[in-house]
């Protein structure tokens, strides 16, 4: 029995019998920025692919930014799920 599960921690994990295999997608992220946002901490992470892409020339690897936001709830610290923003490349500048 085979089973592919797509999970959000950016790998993909195959399950043959008793053996699991686990493939890597993306590159470890890249802390570009940390920012105070009123009573919050925004960390930005930069993220390439492991794999380059064939229809450019020369090949290139996809990239990805994304932010996790730290925030105190009732005392205790919450943690976001990464936020994808958008690259502008034009200006070296993202949104989210």
């Amino acid at each position: 029995m085979q089973s592919i599960t797509v999970d959000n921690s950016f790998n993909i994990n195959t399950l043959v019998g008793s053996t699991s295999y686990t493939t890597k997608l993306w590159n470890d992220p890249i802390l570009k920025e940390t920012r105070e946002v009123g009573e919050s901490i925004e960390m930005i992470y930069f993220q390439t692919s492991m794999y380059s892409r064939t229809g450019g020339i020369p090949p290139y690897h996809d990239e990805r930014i994304f932010k996790i936001v730290y925030s105190c709830v009732d005392g205790k610290w919450n943690k976001s799920e990464p936020i994808y923003g958008k690259i502008i490349k034009s200006y070296e500048y993202y949104e989210f």
